[in-house]
């Protein structure tokens, strides 16, 4: 479907701030949609003498069924076709008029004219035309096109939404529709005409009760008749529709008591300059914020678990350490401390995922974490190392960024315990994420690859660990240079894996 700021641009002459005029409408005519039970067209002229208008935007109600089955935006229609359309945008009075419409399906002629007799199998709507005013101008008309108005008699309740219909078309014609402010409804659950409806005078008295109201009322605890007493009297949403009433602005809030949850949307009704009721909508969210609490319970829970889990493992870490301390082999104490570093890398990804239960991981710090655990573990003066980041990765799920950051801490170790001795150890990590994939390389100046070395054939247990994880459980690739090939110096070790896949 085309957007209204689309075809208002390349169809007719209206201004930037017309058609912004009209988004913030359209923005806001569901409402208006389902108070009318019809579906709700918007017309714009194609040129300044307004001999042909194009539909630029259109909504189908909630409820009632939709007269236009098919998608009429950026249709035309003569004005000599459509006189009425003519004459509403003309002389900015809403116009109401009888439509007829030939079948869609198997039709030869598909035009629409007004005060036509209907020929057999044609249908006859109720075509009510606004003009929509901006800045005192008519710059287009909104028309209500449904069947309901010549085919049947209204029941109490479509009475009164008809007749709120026609107030909140007196505010379109006045210019004060949409609102020049509204609160957004942010995490709320923006209620709908079906979902319970209010309506209070300018005194705060209601008027008028919907049966789904009733019903969230009485959940809420009012089970008295509403119907004639002030809003106020039931401690409900009085602070809501006074700062409705006295700041001319639609305003949102939800109420609760003890497991139930309403939200309550007022919209001020306006007539000449002054206000003259309110529109309360209200819609019961129990259910919705029960789920809400169980998925904060279950994140919460989620996080602990890391955050236990992160707790263990730097438990066992300090063991390692104290076991190293003990053992008189230096193999063996090399080892162990090669246990606890990896076991330490897990332990950041755990740490971060018990703040975020998204798991999402920002790898980006994983790295500078992973770059401060070598640092502590092996710098010192007589033997100073230099690390440094360049580029981004981002967030990474917790399932790509545990490997990867054991595989990183492995080559960041093989470079501290490859060094040249008497020479500060130099490591630039460059990160990199595009819609190819992520790379890690991690270039040292340390001696480089032994002439012969093969990646196959010579890896050792930290390197066989990096390919395991990097190829086997990312899908990734694993490279290595050494001097002499693609650098002046050291060696380079570059992880390649495919985008991780977006989550369902």
């Amino acid at each position: 479907m085309a957007r209204l700021a689309d075809v208002a641009r390349a169809e007719t002459a209206l201004s930037e701030p017309q058609i912004a005029h009209l988004q913030k409408m359209v923005a806001s005519w569901s409402l208006l949609c389902d108070l009318a039970f019809a579906d709700l067209l918007l017309y714009a002229p194609c040129q300044p003498s307004a001999d042909e208008f194009v539909v630029i935007d259109h909504v189908r109600p909630a409820t009632a069924a939709t007269f236009h089955a098919d998608d009429p935006v950026g249709n035309r229609v003569q004005r000599s076709r459509r006189p009425v359309l003519g004459r509403c945008f003309a002389e900015g009075v809403r116009v109401e008029a009888p439509l007829s419409v030939p079948p869609p399906a198997g039709a030869l002629d598909d035009t629409v004219e007004e005060g036509v007799q209907s020929p057999l199998g044609t249908r006859v709507l109720l075509a009510e035309h606004v003009p929509v005013r901006c800045d005192g101008e008519v710059i287009a008309v909104m028309t209500r096109e449904g069947e309901a108005g010549l085919t049947r008699t209204f029941g109490q309740l479509e009475r009164n939404y008809r007749d709120l219909f026609a107030r909140f078309s007196q505010m379109v014609e006045d210019g004060t529709f949409p609102l020049a402010r509204a609160e957004q409804a942010a995490e709320l659950r923006e209620p709908r005409v079906g979902d319970g409806v209010l309506v209070l005078d300018r005194e705060r008295t209601i008027e008028f009760a919907s049966p789904n109201a009733l019903s969230a009322l009485h959940r809420l605890g009012v089970r008295a008749e509403v119907v004639g007493r002030r809003i106020d009297e039931f401690d409900l949403a009085d602070a809501i529709v006074r700062r409705a009433l006295e700041t001319r602005s639609s305003t949102v809030a939800e109420l609760d008591r003890g497991s139930v949850s309403v939200v309550v949307r007022v919209h001020p009704l306006l007539a000449g300059g002054r206000a003259t009721g309110v529109l309360v909508l209200l819609r019961d969210v129990s259910e919705i914020r029960s789920r809400d609490r169980l998925l904060l319970s279950k994140d919460a829970t989620i996080r602990e678990i890391h955050h236990r889990v992160k707790n263990n493992l730097q438990t066992v870490q300090s063991l390692l350490h104290l076991q190293q301390r003990r053992l008189d082999s230096e193999e063996a104490r090399r080892a162990v401390a090669q246990s606890a570093r990896r076991i330490g890398a897990i332990a950041i990804v755990h740490e971060m995922l018990s703040v975020d239960a998204t798991d999402q991981v920002e790898f980006d710090l994983v790295i500078r974490r992973l770059l401060e655990l070598v640092e502590e573990g092996f710098g010192s003066p007589d033997r100073p190392l230099r690390f440094a980041v360049e580029g981004r990765i981002g967030d990474l799920a917790g399932t790509v960024a545990m490997p990867l950051a054991v595989a990183v801490a492995e080559v960041l170790q093989n470079a501290v315990d490859h060094a040249q001795v008497g020479r500060d150890l130099q490591v630039t990590v460059s990160l990199r994420s595009d819609a190819r994939g992520l790379s890690v390389r991690i270039a040292d100046n340390g001696p480089g690859l032994p002439e012969g070395f093969s990646l196959d054939r010579d890896a050792g247990l930290g390197l066989t660990i990096v390919r395991t994880f990097v190829v086997s459980d990312l899908g990734g690739t694993m490279t290595m240079a050494r001097a002499g090939e693609q650098l002046p110096w050291g060696t380079a070790v570059e992880f390649s894996v495919p985008q991780p896949a977006a989550a369902n």
